[in-house]
C-alpha cells in the first residue's frame, strides 16, 4: 500500500494536505466562494485531486480540451477512435460547433466536439452526464445532421459534379457516465455499436456509425486492462489510484497524459471555474430532467393501468359468456330431467 501511495505520488505530484488546499483556495475569495458553492461530493472530488489522493475526471469539455485537445494532441484522440472504430484514423481538423446543429436546452452534455478526418469522414464524440431517454432516436437526429452538413458543404465544393459516392462515412460516439434503463437492462454489454443489414443480403455502403459508451458499466464489470480501448475507458472513468497505476503499468504512454492532468494542481482556480461553470448548466437542468423522467415513469404506469384495465374487461366479458352458457345448459338439463320424467 506504502509503494502504491509512493507510485501514485510520483505520477500525480506530492500530496498536499486538506488543511493547506483550503488554506490556498481562501486566498482567492472568488474563487472559494464557487467551490463553496458546489455540492459537498464535488467539493470532495476537488480536495482529493488537489491533495493528490486521486485522480480527476476528465470528461468536462474544458478539461478534456486541454488533455486530449485535437489541436495539440491529434494523436491522443486518434488512438482511441482507432482502438473504437478498428481501423487507422487520421484526425485532420477540429470543426466548429455551427449551421443546423441540432441543440437541446435541457443538455446534459459535458464534453462535445467534431473532428474532420483525412479521409473527409466526420466524427462527433459526446459525453452525457446523464444518458438520455429515446437514445437511438436522438443519434439518429444527430447523424442526419451530420450527414447533411458534409451533403451541404461537398455539394456547393463539386458544384455539378457533386456525386453521391463523394459522400465519407460519419460517426457519432456517445460515453455516458450513467446509463438510462435500456443499457442497464443489456449489461454486462458496455459498448453498442449500430449495425444496418439488409432481409436480402444485399452489401451496401451506410454513411451512419454509432456507438454507445456506457462507463457506469464499463466500470462494474471490467476488473483487468486486457486491451488498448479498456485502457482508454478506463482513463476517461476511474479515479481511483488502484486503476490509474495499473493502466500506466500496462501502458506506459499514459504516464504523459496523467502529468498533464496533475498540472491542474498547480491552478486550481482554473478547475474550480471549469466545474462550477459545467456543474451550473447541468444542475439547472436537474429539475426539468426529473420531471420529464416523472412523466415517463407515470406513462409506463399509465399504460400499464390501462392494459391490466382492458384485461379485465376482457375477462368479466369471458366470465359473462361462460354464466350464460353455463345457466343455458342448466336450463337445457332441467328439460331433459322434465322430459324423462314424463316419459315415465
Amino acid at each position: 500500500m506504502a509503494n502504491s501511495t509512493t507510485r501514485f505520488s510520483q505520477l500525480m505530484g506530492a500530496p498536499c494536505t486538506r488543511q493547506s488546499v483550503i488554506q490556498s483556495l481562501q486566498s482567492d475569495p472568488a474563487t472559494y466562494q464557487l467551490y463553496q458553492q458546489l455540492i459537498h461530493v464535488y467539493q470532495e472530488k476537488i480536495l482529493n485531486f488537489l491533495t493528490g489522493q486521486r485522480g480527476l475526471e476528465i470528461l468536462y469539455d474544458g478539461i478534456f480540451q486541454q488533455i486530449l485537445n485535437p489541436n495539440l494532441y491529434p494523436e491522443r484522440l486518434e488512438d482511441f477512435l482507432s482502438q473504437l472504430i478498428r481501423q487507422p484514423v487520421k484526425i485532420k481538423e477540429l470543426l466548429p460547433r455551427e449551421g443546423n446543429r441540432i441543440s437541446d436546452h435541457s443538455s446534459f452534455v459535458i464534453m462535445d466536439i467534431l473532428v474532420l478526418l483525412q479521409d473527409k469522414s466526420l466524427v462527433n464524440i459526446e459525453v452525457q452526464k446523464i444518458g438520455y431517454y429515446f437514445p437511438a432516436e436522438r443519434s439518429n437526429c444527430y447523424i442526419s445532421d451530420l450527414i447533411m452538413r458534409q451533403y451541404n458543404q461537398v455539394k456547393a465544393k463539386r458544384g455539378k459534379k457533386f456525386s453521391y459516392k463523394d459522400l465519407t462515412p460519419v460517426y457519432v460516439i456517445i460515453l455516458m457516465e450513467e446509463s438510462p434503463s435500456e443499457f442497464r437492462q443489456a449489461a454486462p454489454h458496455y459498448i453498442h455499436e449500430r449495425q444496418i443489414s439488409y432481409s436480402s443480403g444485399v452489401q451496401l455502403k451506410d454513411l451512419e456509425n454509432v456507438y454507445f459508451i456506457t462507463l457506469d458499466i464499463f466500470r462494474s464489470v471490467v476488473q483487468n486492462i486486457t486491451n488498448k480501448l479498456d485502457a482508454w475507458l478506463t482513463f476517461f472513468s476511474c479515479e481511483e489510484p488502484e486503476r490509474i497505476l495499473e493502466l500506466v503499468d500496462t501502458y506506459p504512454e499514459f504516464v504523459q497524459y496523467y502529468e498533464d492532468i496533475a498540472k491542474f494542481r498547480n491552478n486550481p482556480k482554473e478547475l474550480i471555474h471549469m466545474y462550477s461553470e459545467a456543474l451550473y448548466l447541468l444542475d439547472r437542468n436537474t429539475e426539468k430532467y426529473m420531471v420529464e423522467e416523472m412523466k415517463a415513469d407515470l406513462q409506463k404506469k399509465d399504460a400499464t393501468i390501462n392494459t391490466l384495465t382492458f384485461t379485465n374487461q376482457e375477462q368479466a366479458s369471458t366470465i359473462n359468456q361462460q354464466s350464460n352458457l353455463i345457466e343455458e345448459l342448466q336450463k337445457q338439463i332441467a328439460l331433459l330431467k322434465a322430459e324423462k320424467t314424463t316419459n315415465i
